[in-house]
């Protein structure tokens, strides 16, 4: 019998003792975001994170798993101005999680008119 593997996908800002913190998927030009995935389920060999901007690819990690436990992992990139897809590909290339945001460019309000 197979089973799938149980799989989350968030972002966020940061990472600490290898769990997301300042979670969330806002993000600023400039930033940098952090794909976090905890995966279990799956075998030994190497997941990847493949990250799109505008529909290119833009970064793609091959980041180790094993089998037998649950492994915690992630990947950064530096943003700019966007429509970006972060997934999730298993050790075989399957679709294992899909995450999409937006990064919007900087408006008038977020520059700093010097008073």
């Amino acid at each position: 019998m197979c089973t799938s593997p149980e799989v989350e996908l968030a972002l966020g800002h940061g990472v600490a003792n290898r769990n997301l913190v300042s979670t969330g998927d806002r993000f600023r030009p400039g930033e940098r975001a952090i794909a976090w995935t905890s995966i279990a389920g799956v075998g030994a060999g190497f997941i990847e994170h493949v990250w799109y901007r505008n529909g290119e690819e833009v970064a793609r990690h091959y980041l180790p798993v094993g089998a037998g436990r649950r492994w915690r992992t992630w990947s950064r990139h530096q943003l700019r101005a966007g429509e970006y897809m972060v997934d999730v590909l298993a050790p075989d290339g399957r679709l294992l999680a899909r995450r999409e945001f937006t990064v919007n460019p900087p408006t008038d309000s977020d520059v700093d008119a010097g008073c």
